[in-house]
């Protein structure tokens, strides 16, 4: 069963995140608990130093998470099917690219809504028309794209280096709980079946 609450997800956001890093080569710099120094910065309501970041706290981090990211995202007007993995797309990529991976899947799937990164009530009722499977893909996509060097397959860029962990952790992440949900479901079967 999907994560479907902000308490739930950011748990599992939480997870994917990890703690404290700060490298060259990451476009959001200094980050911790995926919050980047902008983000803090824009929490706190002032400068927040590379030392503050590094020292950020659980709590202000699931604030910073809630106040800047659940709420503006309306992830809760989403199926339940889809919240997850798109609040993990909003922390991951930002607001307005989660939503045009919202957007194209949606397309693909025969909708007719512009890609245009905001989330209104024609995003919201198209997006809920499509799998979660669909919205992955679409990720899949996004993610390719921020690694090649306009559409040269050989010609990568400096954000090549994450998309192992990108595809891992996020991608395969919701893949496999669904798989897991399977198994249990199976396994429940098997059980009942057995005290026959």
């Amino acid at each position: 069963m999907a994560n479907t609450t902000f308490d739930e997800i950011i748990e599992v956001v939480l997870k994917h995140e990890g703690g404290y890093v700060d490298d060259p080569d990451d476009r959001g710099g200094a980050t911790n608990f995926g919050v980047t120094q902008a983000s803090y910065s824009q929490y706190l309501g002032r400068k927040a130093s590379k030392d503050e970041v590094k020292e950020m706290t659980v709590d202000d981090a699931k604030g910073c998470y809630r106040q800047d990211f659940w709420d503006p995202s309306r992830a809760e007007q989403l199926n339940e099917d889809l919240r997850e993995v798109y609040f993990d797309m909003v922390v991951n990529h930002g607001q307005r690219n989660a939503v045009k991976i919202l957007q194209q899947a949606a397309n693909n799937r025969n909708a007719e809504i512009t890609v245009d990164g905001l989330i209104g009530p024609n995003t919201i009722r198209a997006a809920n028309n499509v799998s979660r499977e669909d919205v992955l893909l679409e990720r899949t996509m996004f993610y390719a794209n921020l690694c090649f060097n306009g559409s040269k397959y050989a010609d990568r860029t400096s954000q090549n280096k994450f998309l192992r962990g990108w595809v891992f952790n996020r991608v395969f992440y919701f893949v496999k709980s669904e798989l897991q949900d399977e198994v249990d479901r199976l396994k429940q079967i098997i059980k009942e079946l057995k005290e026959l």
